[in-house]
């Protein structure tokens, strides 16, 4: 809420406008420290549902504590799954748990279905579960530095297929250098969370919250000022995208059907989204055609203000 408007814009030219927004990442982390803190009490039974009880009601409560986002409800909601699961010896479907999640947030608020947040979440999701394993079998490295960075390239570029129809449909524009962004923006994410948690542990003496405080804000302002250069290499961000509804559902057809065709082997996946793609081509293309012959007057319902746009094919003047 406190950035500033330039800094938010870097973030999403840079595409890394994900690690601003409180979501599975964060609920994943408060999990894995809950879990482990909580570790003893799996000796018994009767201890094990006592610590799941424990787990559910502190991820909800998290949840609630940072406005019970879509994103956090759904990962709430996940590993609640998973903490229930383990407790009763059962193991969890990825699939499974993201539909229940689902299921549960619309069952709340059947709105949310249209939120763009509640859209890009779960897809993301999807994409990384789905795309990501295929993409990580690909190649291999010894080198686990290498292996480390193939693995975040492969959670990048699997997210921005699962999520970028939207971002062209409600944002109008595509990050060019989201895989270089996203190589130091992801672990860095992950390191000011744990710094974050060290700096609350650490102020009950003020020389280590000094300590923790410097520490977190160097990294903080370092990540800033590497998105800000990203988002200004020139065509650093593809602008001024305008797709319709129909047209990115298109687009998530030539990808589910492309999905379909390289990893079970059909052919009837290539064709159809060969045929997709070319439908979404001619679409552009008469599109483009008919506002080169648009002309038309809109006057805008502004409160005491008037305002009259004249349109002269792709021209437009603006009298306010």
């Amino acid at each position: 809420t406190d950035l500033d408007k330039e800094l938010m814009s870097a973030y999403a030219g840079a595409g890394a406008t994900h690690v601003l927004a409180v979501s599975g990442l964060h609920v994943g982390i408060v999990y894995v420290i809950l879990n482990a803190l909580l570790r003893f009490m799996d000796r018994k039974k009767s201890l094990r549902v006592l610590k799941t009880i424990l787990l559910v009601s502190l991820l909800f409560g998290y949840a609630c504590l940072t406005g019970l986002s879509a994103s956090v409800f759904r990962a709430a909601t996940m590993f609640s799954f998973v903490a229930i699961g383990r407790a009763i010896d059962r193991n969890t479907n990825i699939f499974n748990t993201l539909a229940a999640s689902a299921f549960c947030l619309i069952l709340y608020e059947p709105m949310i279905i249209m939120q763009v947040g509640f859209q890009l979440s779960y897809l993301a999701v999807i994409g990384i579960v789905v795309i990501q394993p295929r993409l990580f079998e690909l190649t291999y490295f010894n080198n686990r530095l290498a292996d480390w960075a193939w693995s975040i390239t492969c959670v990048s570029i699997a997210a921005q297929i699962a999520t970028f129809p939207l971002g062209l449909l409600y944002f109008h524009q595509f990050p060019n250098l989201f895989l270089i962004s996203n190589l130091l923006v992801i672990p860095a994410a992950g390191v000011i969370l744990y710094l974050g948690f060290s700096l609350f542990l650490a102020s009950i003496w003020k020389p280590t919250l000094l300590f923790f405080g410097f520490i977190l804000d160097t990294v903080i302002s370092s990540l800033n000022q590497f998105v800000v250069w990203i988002e200004r290499i020139p065509y650093s961000v593809l602008s001024g995208i305008d797709i319709s509804t129909l047209e990115s559902l298109m687009i998530y057809g030539v990808i589910v059907g492309f999905v379909v065709f390289v990893v079970h082997q059909q052919r009837f996946g290539l064709y159809a989204s060969l045929s997709l793609f070319v439908i979404f081509m001619v679409l552009q293309i008469v599109e483009v055609e008919r506002q080169k012959e648009q002309n038309f007057i809109a006057v805008y319902n502004v409160k005491k203000e008037t305002v009259v746009a004249l349109v002269n094919g792709t021209d437009v003047t603006i009298i306010a």
